[in-house]
């Protein structure tokens, strides 16, 4: 990637932008696994809003994209934090995990063949994204989880967990000036870069145009505009 300036010549903006990086694809990975106490909590308090707009202004982004009066909007007339959690769940299954008609899809290579009307379907695990996304996630010395070995590589949530992680190791490099080790994680970011690519604008559009909910829309338009601005530097 080329968001990052050539070793030797790393600046406090450099830094922050590989944090907030970083915080982005953490905070957006929550939202990709079943909902919790916490997280509704969060929406609740208004730490979420708060950090998603934290969020943005260290990666340089107009703050007002994270469009986060959408989330006082969730927060007006939910109730409590446990109302609110049970609404998230209720959004959750809509959205991804419905047994008869999600309405879109967490895995990548899923997500695709839908998308592009595919004739057959690709197969959950055996897949190219699920396969290539794992073979990433083992080149960086992670496998994983027992708790999450039942999903497959390409599922949306682990991808953004993978992208905090590398974003955090490519963060310690900056700030260490360690040259090599700069190199290789900015490697591991371009290699990986692909899977965002070919889906996560398109991913967080859906969340937005299922309006399932109020949360989630909003989680698709602050994680579309991220994005694809992330996505536009990455390339430049």
């Amino acid at each position: 990637m080329s968001s990052t300036p050539p070793t030797g010549q790393t600046t406090s903006t450099d830094l922050a932008y590989a944090l907030g990086c970083a915080d982005f694809f953490q905070l957006t990975s929550l939202f990709c696994f079943n909902p919790t106490p916490d997280l509704a909590q969060g929406i609740l308090d208004g730490s979420v809003a708060d950090d998603m707009q934290a969020i943005f202004e260290d990666a340089g982004i107009d703050p007002r994209k994270a469009a986060t009066e959408r989330l006082d909007e969730a927060c007006s007339g939910s109730g409590t934090a446990e109302d609110l959690h049970a609404t998230l769940r209720q959004d959750y299954t809509a959205l991804f995990t419905h047994p008869k008609e999600p309405l879109t899809s967490l895995y990548e290579m899923q997500f695709r063949d839908q998308r592009d009307h595919r004739d057959t379907p690709s197969t959950l695990f055996l897949n190219e994204a699920a396969l290539h996304a794992e073979q990433c996630y083992r080149s960086a010395g992670l496998a994983l989880s027992d708790a999450k070995s039942r999903e497959p590589g390409d599922h949306m949530g682990i991808e953004l967990e993978f992208m905090a992680y590398l974003h955090i190791q490519l963060a310690a490099a900056l700030s260490e000036g360690d040259a090599a080790a700069q190199e290789r994680w900015e490697k591991a970011i371009s290699d990986f870069l692909p899977h965002l690519e070919s889906w996560g604008v398109d991913f967080f559009a859906a969340c937005t145009d299922s309006k399932q909910g109020v949360v989630y829309p909003w989680l698709g338009t602050a994680g579309r505009s991220f994005l694809e601005a992330y996505l536009a530097n990455g390339a430049s």
